[in-house]
């Protein structure tokens, strides 16, 4: 658009990111499902154990999937959504009122392009204390009505526990190697 000084360009950025930020804002003001707005509907109803209402923002086709348990995790259609969530620790917990704590899946950060596609980064939480290993980014899409048409999860791997195991053995095997291949070179003439 003929800027050529980069404030000037720079400046228009800015003000096209602030009139996105303001269109987003009052589109969620008015009920408007942007990809921000479903996807906090999706984890307000989770940690609320509302299937029902987890449903309500999803499409009938919607694809699920969670990449660390593969194939075994992938739900087609919002009723098969519906059957894994009644089967979910935390939805069995619930129903059969067992003392389990409180389990929910906090909300760190949302990115979206503003109209079809949302990324997230949450923690889990037990009794408001964050859990080891409790981490994921979900993406998820939007289809024409604004319901969630496809949501994927990846969260820490369970098996990164030997790694924070073994780690310190490592650590500490490297040091004394280390240790030992500058005293064999020094014992060697090779280090003065």
């Amino acid at each position: 658009q003929g800027l050529s000084t980069t404030p000037a360009r720079e400046a228009r950025i800015r003000e096209l990111y602030d009139a996105r930020r303001r269109l987003t804002d009052e589109l969620e003001s008015l009920g408007e499902p942007t990809p921000r707005r479903q996807i906090r509907r999706l984890y307000e109803a989770f940690n609320a154990r509302d299937a029902a209402a987890v449903a309500e923002v999803l499409s009938e086709d919607v694809v699920y999937e969670d990449l660390l348990l593969g194939d075994t995790t992938i739900c087609r259609g919002k009723e098969a959504f519906e059957r894994a969530l009644e089967w979910h620790p935390a939805f069995v917990g619930s129903k059969l009122a067992l003392p389990l704590g409180e389990l929910d899946v906090v909300v760190d950060q949302v990115a979206c392009d503003g109209e079809t596609s949302v990324g997230v980064e949450w923690h889990v939480e037990w009794n408001s204390k964050r859990i080891p290993l409790g981490r994921g980014l979900s993406l998820a899409t939007l289809d024409d009505q604004g319901k969630l048409n496809r949501v994927v999860d990846i969260c820490e791997a369970p098996w990164r526990t030997v790694g924070l195991v073994v780690r310190p053995i490592l650590s500490a095997f490297g040091a004394l190697s280390a240790g030992l291949a500058a005293f064999g070179l020094l014992h060697a003439g090779l280090i003065i």
